[in-house]
This record gives structure tokens, sequence and C-alpha cells, in this order.
């Protein structure tokens, strides 16, 4: 298991043992409404969801990751974050979900700026894009934090949905911001 920190967080690899963190994050109110259409998440569907992830750390060396905040010594489990293979393209999609009461304060976009590094500067990539459902402005001002930008709406999964994008040269020539660690 590969684990890494920043400034406020430490990430790890998914793993097979992280099934019962993503059941309940799968079924927190706010994810469930922006990611699951208000559809309750079984442990069938999140074990699959888990099987296709792993997949993807297998064929790439990266994917997403389980984040934890660091609070007073002992990290709690805040969400998810990372990216995969965007259909048979040479994109990656990112996407991150974290509890309701886990938003807001920037750690998604700390996440975002780790992963997406670590993502580029182990793959060959050239494209990160990412897909918002119409009315989510908090997704909306995230993803312009870290760097996508908006390129119009398109299909995803049957809904029309706002579509970002940024290239590997758009993300890589931004200002650092710190060096992280893994190990």
């Amino acid at each position: 298991m590969t684990i890494c920190q920043t400034e406020r967080l430490i990430l790890t690899s998914a793993r097979p043992e992280h099934e019962a963190e993503l059941i309940k994050l799968h079924n927190d109110p706010l994810v469930q409404k922006l990611n699951y259409r208000n559809v309750p998440q079984t442990a069938e569907a999140v074990h699959k969801w888990l099987g296709w992830l792993l997949a993807q750390w297998r064929k790439n060396g990266f994917g997403y990751w389980m984040v934890y905040e660091k609070l007073d010594g002992d990290p709690v489990f805040i969400g998810r974050c990372g990216l995969c293979d965007y259909q048979d393209t040479g994109d990656l999609e990112f996407a991150w979900v974290f509890f309701q009461d886990k938003v807001g304060r920037g750690l998604g976009p700390e996440a975002a700026h780790f992963t997406i590094a670590h993502a580029l500067h182990n793959s060959t990539k050239e494209k990160i894009i990412g897909f918002i459902e119409q009315g989510n402005a908090r997704a909306e001002s995230a993803a312009k934090k870290i760097g996508l930008r908006y390129r119009g709406d398109r299909l995803y999964e049957g809904k029309l949905c706002r579509y970002y994008e940024m290239t590997r040269d758009q993300y890589l020539s931004r200002p650092r911001i710190e060096q992280d660690r893994c190990e």
C-alpha cells in the first residue's frame, strides 16, 4: 500500500480492506445526491466498484486514493479522490467525493492537487477531464481552483453535465504548492 501525506491529509492507495469505509461514504446523503442520484448504494454495488477501482491501480499504478484528515494524531476518513481512465480514450477522468460534513474547508483541492500531480508524474496521459452535474456550484468552483476549465455541456452516463478539462502542460506549468511525501 502506498501512503502519502500533504499538509493536512494522509492519502492511501485503495485496498480491499477499505470496502466498509466506501460503503459509508457512498451512502452519505450528499454523496448519494450528487453522485448516485439519491439511490442507496448496496454492499454489492460498492464491492463491484472497488474491484474496478483496484483494476485501475494495477493497470496504471494510480487511481482513487482514500483520503484521511490529520486530526490530533488520529487520521479520520473523509472521502476519496483520484483519477481513472476515461472510457477508451487517453484521458484521465478526475473525481472526488467527501462526506457532507467534510466539504467546504479546502481539503478537496488539497487532495486534488496531490492526486493529479501524482498521476501526471507517473504516466504519459495528456488530459485531465471532469464531469459535474448541472447546478453543483461548489464542485464547479473547486474544479476552477485546481485548474480545470469549462468546455461546454456533454452527456455523461445519460445525463447532461458540465464538462471540464486541462492538459498535462497546463497543470504542470502551474506553480508548485509544496512537496508531498510518500512511503
